[in-house]
């Protein structure tokens, strides 16, 4: 919803005859509510970052399964 349209609709609600002032405030405030998503990663080690800390892995060439260019 655009903020344009957002604050239209507030004015309105304002204006709503029947409504108790609860009922209006509740309906306000659900529209004044911002949700947001995304992705949230929880801060617990991994056990391969434990690993790591006291393991270096060393690479080693393997000849072979080279890739080798040409044509």
């Amino acid at each position: 919803m655009k903020a344009t349209d957002r604050h239209k609709l507030i004015d309105r609600i304002k204006t709503i005859e029947g409504l108790t002032d609860d009922e209006r405030s509740a309906l306000l405030g659900l529209l004044r509510e911002t949700k947001t998503y995304g992705l949230v990663w929880e801060d617990k080690p991994e056990e391969v970052e434990e690993r790591l800390r006291a393991e270096l892995p060393v690479l080693v060439e393997d000849k072979d399964r080279a890739i080798l260019g040409g044509g």
